[in-house]
């Protein structure tokens, strides 16, 4: 399932209130190594502002708020905030439980890896190991 979030934000800019928002793929956000920080500049560039502009500085100075959100980012958003470390560390997680399912399941015919939980854990130091080194 995809994981997207949607941020946007409100200011007054020269007297007219201005709204920008975009739909961010957060899958393919951590893909690009990117963190929270880099939500306002990509916010700003989808919405045609000057990063070196007073128009940028106001986006700045608000409080973004996060909605729509997708997948298991919804377990991240709450108040239109959103946990974006915890939301990357759970992804990171899941990803190593379904690499480590994936392996078992090729090299030794196991369906639920959650059933064999000394099988589960040997495999998952294996996998930190091996990230290591």
């Amino acid at each position: 399932m995809k994981n997207s979030i949607t941020i946007s934000v409100e200011f007054y800019f020269k007297g007219e209130k201005l709204s920008p928002s975009m739909v961010i793929d957060l899958d393919e956000h951590i893909k690009e190594k990117k963190t929270a920080e880099s939500f306002a500049p990509l916010l700003a560039n989808s919405n045609n502002m000057d990063l070196y502009s007073y128009e940028y500085e106001m986006l700045l100075a608000e409080e973004f708020v996060f909605s729509n959100a997708q997948g298991l980012a919804k377990d991240f958003l709450e108040n239109g905030r959103f946990d974006f470390e915890g939301f990357e560390q759970c992804l990171y997680n899941k990803n190593i439980s379904e690499t480590i399912s994936n392996i078992a399941k090729s090299y030794l015919d196991i369906d639920d890896l959650s059933t064999q939980p000394k099988l589960e854990s040997a495999l998952l130091e294996a996998f930190k190991m091996g990230q290591q080194s």
